[in-house]
């Protein structure tokens, strides 16, 4: 369950809006990106579109892309004879970007933390080892992690009743911004979900 990779067409794309003038803090706001990762992304373009026939029986773009992302972005705009043979090759992977919804896409990338005992660790490697190595082949800490987080959103938001706005008592918002959150409550939901998915993967609770 790793997150996908990114497209190259989307990579092409932000490299050319680098050669077009725009910050790179600019384009990480479009593509929901952090900006090492938008010069990351840039650099990935650099290296595949390096080893396309066409780039690489031309001298003016193979020099020009074995120059250093910085000053490639200096040298394009004043560059007409780079950029009049860069275009016909970057416009199919423009067009193919322009299709691609990448910056409403579900983020994988989203951290998400906790500290546990020890032990605790300790036994769920364990059970990430065992499933890995029979019912869920591949099976990683950090997938089950996701599978076990997701599966518990979703069935506590299964479990609430619709909010309508119209109705919420506006004196209620007014006494406190913050719900309050009964703490055993979501701790005993908490381990009813682990347990849920301890069966579900046909492993039993160790007693306590």
């Amino acid at each position: 369950m790793g997150a996908k990779s990114t497209p190259l067409a989307i990579k092409v794309a932000i490299y050319e809006r680098l050669l077009s003038g725009q910050m790179s803090r600019e384009i990480g706001r479009s593509y929901v990106l952090s900006q090492p990762t938008v010069l990351k992304y840039a650099n990935d373009a650099v290296d595949a579109l390096r080893r396309i026939h066409s780039i690489d029986a031309s001298p003016v773009l193979l020099g020009f892309l074995s120059r250093k992302l910085k000053t490639q972005c200096f040298q394009y705009p004043d560059d007409d004879e780079v950029r009049s043979l860069m275009a016909p090759i970057l416009e199919p992977y423009l067009t193919r970007a322009e299709s691609i919804d990448f910056a409403g896409r579900e983020s994988a990338d989203q951290p998400l933390s906790t500290r546990v005992s020890r032990s605790t660790e300790e036994e769920f490697l364990q059970i990430v080892s065992s499933l890995a190595e029979g019912q869920r082949p591949g099976m990683t800490p950090s997938a089950l992690l996701r599978e076990l987080v997701e599966n518990f959103v979703t069935q506590h938001r299964g479990n609430q009743p619709a909010f309508n706005p119209a109705t919420a008592p506006i004196q209620q918002v007014a006494k406190s911004s913050m719900p309050a959150v009964d703490t055993d409550a979501l701790l005993a939901d908490v381990m009813d979900a682990i347990r849920f998915q301890f069966a579900q993967h046909g492993l039993a609770q160790k007693p306590v």
